[in-house]
């Protein structure tokens, strides 16, 4: 009788040795996994500056960039010679906020440039 008993504690320790192994196991591996989304978390909070102020630098380029070529096809439609640049000028700038000013350029001249001076 006490031969049985004690194969049975023998099987019953062997249980709970594995037990305890899968326990430690499921717990490191829990750990690491929550260890590795807080770096992904920190990661992602460090760039995220980076990334606002990429998302401006591009926002501001486009927009630089829809006022050259407005202002090209201004130049090219009307022969380097633009009637009423000032208002033209003003439109585009209340528009675009990517300048602060806008100047016409044909043949590399400065010939109109609005505001004159700076509000």
């Amino acid at each position: 009788m006490f031969k049985q008993l004690r194969k049975a504690n023998q099987n019953d320790y062997l249980l709970i040795t594995a037990t305890l192994i899968l326990l430690v196991v499921f717990n490191l591996s829990l750990l690491s996994y929550v260890q590795g989304q807080q770096k992904a978390a920190e990661r992602d909070q460090a760039q995220a500056p980076a990334t606002g102020f990429s998302r401006t630098l591009k926002g501001e380029i486009k927009n630089a960039l829809t006022l050259s070529t407005t202002l090209k096809e201004l130049v090219l439609a009307s022969d380097g010679k633009v009637d009423n640049f000032s208002t033209v000028a003003k439109d585009l700038l209340a528009e675009n906020t990517a300048a602060s000013n806008l100047q016409l350029a044909p043949k590399g001249k400065v010939t109109e440039i609005y505001p004159l001076k700076r509000k």
